[in-house]
């Protein structure tokens, strides 16, 4: 059987296709790889690797043992992995990946409640995309995802945990041409631009194609806002700059709502509102962290609710439909 180290070689070989590189990435010297597959077609009686002009190529049997090692290292990590789980709280690795509305409203918070009851835990946090989150859930390389789950096609490998919906209302300066204009209508709305996040195509079928708001992408079926960002801080900052409508949780704009710096549009409709959740690989034990975490966010979505329906009582000029 080979070595676990030698499989890795083999894969960084032919993953760069180059001797120096690959040496370079395993942070060993270029004469010892090559000493090193050299020594794993001695011992298989086969050619692993055929040195060619344009690189390094794999041979049949190269691509086999490629394709088997591939499957040797992905299971030795998951062991690693459920050793890691069994020291608990007190030193456990915990990676997780966060859509940018949960990132703002509860996650950060969870994390620096579970970090000051547990200081040595080590914590990977990653802002991304739903569909990024997704992928990477599936990979495996981070434990939870938290992402809205309208961009998830239905996957049998994953695991959801749907968390409380937000209601979204349209928020603006209080300087905005449509600020305090009784019920705007939507296309009132989408005459301005949006600055977002990217909305899901269960979002962008309800949206015209093209509009100065922003515009449906053809490939992802995704609504691009006219002014597309990741962050929700940033996306306050140019909202309150310019006339820019930013749809958003009301959690998220509670200061600049109490200070009078945004007001909410006399607009609502039943589909405006978030539907992201907990996002786990199928059949895959959540370390102890994970299920902390977890019940940290699930009480801070709980207040956070709460808040939001306090603050539209009080700053918005109608009775949100339920969601």
């Amino acid at each position: 059987m080979l070595d676990i180290r030698l499989l890795r070689h083999v894969l960084a070989l032919k993953q760069y296709r180059n001797f120096a590189r690959a040496a370079e990435f395993l942070r060993i010297s270029q004469p010892a790889l090559s000493r090193s597959i050299a020594g794993i077609e001695q011992s298989l009686g086969v050619k692993l690797f055929d040195r060619t002009p344009s690189g390094v190529e794999p041979t049949l049997y190269g691509q086999i043992v490629i394709d088997r090692g591939q499957g040797v290292i992905d299971q030795e990590e998951e062991l690693r992995r459920e050793i890691l789980l069994m020291q608990g709280l007190e030193a456990g690795e915990l990676s997780i990946g966060v859509a940018p509305f949960p990132f703002e409203i509860s996650v950060c918070k969870a994390v620096a409640k579970l970090i000051a009851r547990y200081p040595k835990l080590q914590l990977r946090i990653s802002k991304d995309s739903p569909q990024a989150i997704i992928h990477r859930v599936l990979s495996g390389s981070i434990d939870l995802g938290i992402a809205d789950i309208r961009h998830c096609h239905s996957d049998a490998c994953l695991e959801i945990e749907p968390l409380p919906l937000h209601r979204i209302v349209c928020c603006c300066r209080k300087a905005h041409p449509l600020a305090g204009k009784p019920a705007p209508s939507l296309n009132e709305i989408l005459g301005y631009p949006l600055v977002n996040p990217v909305f899901p195509p269960a979002l962008a079928a309800i949206l015209p194609a093209e509009t100065t708001a922003g515009r449906v992408d053809a490939e992802t079926g995704n609504f691009l806002p006219a002014i597309t960002v990741d962050s929700i801080a940033a996306a306050r900052i140019i909202a309150a700059g310019c006339d820019a409508l930013l749809p958003i949780a009301p959690a998220c704009v509670d200061a600049e709502l109490q200070s009078g710096e945004f007001v909410i549009l006399d607009f609502m409709a039943p589909w405006m509102h978030t539907q992201y959740a907990f996002i786990s690989r199928k059949g895959r034990t959540h370390a102890p962290a994970a299920l902390e975490l977890m019940a940290q966010v699930r009480e801070i979505e709980r207040q956070a609710i709460e808040r939001e329906n306090s603050l539209i009582a009080t700053h918005a000029n109608f009775s949100p439909p339920n969601p």
